[in-house]
């Protein structure tokens, strides 16, 4: 298909948002939907792994959450513990039974949530053009409505709407001017930085398989926090698994332990394993009956965390006096913050399936203030729960890697910040009320 020379709207980014967007204006009536994408092929890699039930609800709309539950993994606890197998606090997603039809949540690696989404764009005949990398914006000199975006191969194309789906380094934010900043950040004071502040993620295989919980847990210790999960496979274009069961396993790396390698080899896991997982993975035979090794990584990366939030998810691109084209941000280029919780894609998808129906009653109704406050106030409520995410996140993450700030102004202590902190988890674990209020706020279903 060739490349057209204008569209009614341009979505900017092939990921999950920018997939489930386009969705979204295509099951709304907006068939003139132009997606691009910066590389030539989609990223096959896990990465996020988490789909909660108001997502799920959210992909039903487009047609796509059956697949997911079908490739997935159904779970409905999440469970934290110590080092030792001390159960610390569970999560229970039962409590989600009769308001959801989603009263769980899965388990499915980014890349077969991306492999689904990109199979039913083709089913309804939405094409990605690749590689197409945005480089510039301009007023469109015919009509001010509309902005001409450019790419570095040297097309152009003339929009009236462009969603900047294209990730936390965003070219349509930055080309748009648009601040991107931690929404609590106070101004002069540095913030206390804490062990997850750099992390590591793996797919691993095991020489035999451990003897853990088929669910998504996590282990709080002293250093670190550490995240366990069983994964389906196999991937496409992976190595050969042997026919093992691949996992996921996720750790902060504190400062003492030296900055990550840009690529994880099986004994650098190894390590994290046996430093900051659970003893039941210990590979210590001597101390562990149920030892076990790890024998192959399949897919790994690292990543410094950081929360940051768009000054505004609407604003126009156009001269001063002029309305100028619409822009909307969503997912990564809207909002990044911790992956506590599994909120990221989850807040992306949902904002993308969302913005669909606006847009497409925007672009029915014709161009005026009142529609295009329509669609600002709606995004307007995007970001707010995206400030409440990373409030959530930020306090999550803040309670399972402590900042070494945090332990030293508790140092006057006799009894020591961690087993505080760990009584509180186990004393907070005990009552049903909170264990199934995390889950509903874990869901979505509070606020999606």
């Amino acid at each position: 298909m060739p490349f057209p020379s204008s569209t009614k709207v341009l979505v900017v980014g092939a990921g999950p948002a920018g997939m489930a967007c386009a969705l979204s204006l295509w099951y709304s009536g907006v068939k003139d939907v132009t997606v691009v994408d910066a590389v030539e092929q989609g990223d096959h890699a896990s990465r996020a792994m988490v789909i909660h039930a108001a997502t799920l609800e959210a992909l039903d709309a487009v047609g796509c959450a059956d697949a997911m539950v079908e490739r997935g993994i159904k779970v409905s606890a999440m469970n934290y513990y110590d080092r030792s197998d001390t159960l610390l606090m569970e999560v229970d997603f039962n409590g989600l039974i009769g308001k959801t039809r989603f009263p769980f949540y899965l388990l499915l690696p980014q890349h077969i949530t991306e492999g689904i989404l990109g199979q039913k764009m083709k089913e309804v005949g939405i094409p990605v053009f690749r590689p197409y990398k945005a480089v510039g914006m301009r007023e469109n000199s015919k009509d001010g409505r509309a902005v001409d975006v450019s790419f570095e191969n040297g097309q152009s194309i003339t929009a009236y709407y462009v969603v900047g789906a294209d990730g936390a380094q965003s070219a349509v934010r930055q080309l748009s001017a648009v601040g991107f900043a931690d929404p609590h950040a106070i101004p002069d004071k540095p913030e206390d930085v804490n062990t997850l502040a750099q992390m590591v993620i793996a797919d691993v295989t095991f020489s035999e398989p451990p003897t853990l919980p088929n669910i998504l847990f996590g282990v709080v210790s002293t250093e670190s926090f550490f995240i366990f999960s069983p994964l389906q496979y196999p991937m496409k274009d992976s190595k050969d698994t042997h026919g093992r069961t691949v996992y996921r396993i996720a750790c902060g790396v504190p400062p003492t332990f030296g900055p990550p390698p840009s690529k994880l080899s099986v004994e650098y896991c190894q390590q994290i394993v046996e430093k900051y997982g659970p003893h039941t993975l210990s590979c210590n035979k001597s101390k562990n009956q149920y030892a076990v090794d790890v024998s192959d990584v399949v897919w790994s990366t690292r990543f410094r965390t950081r929360c940051a939030v768009a000054d505004n998810f609407f604003t126009y691109f156009g001269s001063a006096g002029s309305p100028g084209a619409s822009v909307c941000l969503i997912g990564d280029a809207a909002h990044i913050h911790p992956p506590a919780g599994g909120q990221g894609m989850n807040l992306g998808l949902r904002d993308a399936v969302s913005l669909g129906p606006v847009i497409a009653a925007a672009l029915t109704a014709g161009p005026s203030p009142e529609t295009d406050e329509k669609v600002r106030a709606h995004l307007a409520v995007r970001r707010e729960r995206a400030v409440k995410v990373i409030g959530m996140t930020k306090i999550m993450s803040g309670a399972v890697g402590m900042s070494p700030a945090l332990r030293e102004r508790f140092s006057w202590s006799p009894i020591h910040i961690y087993t505080i902190r760990d009584w509180v988890f186990w004393l907070l674990g005990k009552s049903n009320w909170i264990r199934q209020t995390l889950a509903y706020r874990f869901s979505g279903l509070a606020a999606p």
